[in-house]
């Protein structure tokens, strides 16, 4: 525990606040990567136009394909 100055109003446990803020990076990091593979996202260009992407659709739409 870090040290209580007799000024301080009120005690605050930095450790408590240091391990809530660690736990919720986690889970934002954990939330992004879901939506990454959720989503399937890629800025790189080069990879995404080396290989054939697969599009997938629910069972209510239908999917549409472009002739470039």
């Amino acid at each position: 525990m870090r040290p209580v100055y007799p000024s301080s109003k009120k005690v605050k446990d930095y450790d408590k606040l240091e391990a809530e803020v660690k736990k919720n990076r986690r889970m934002i990091s954990l939330k992004e990567t879901a939506l990454n593979k959720f989503f399937l996202l890629s800025i790189d260009w080069k990879d995404v136009g080396a290989k054939k992407i697969e599009s997938t659709l629910h069972d209510n739409l239908a999917l549409k394909t472009w002739k470039i």
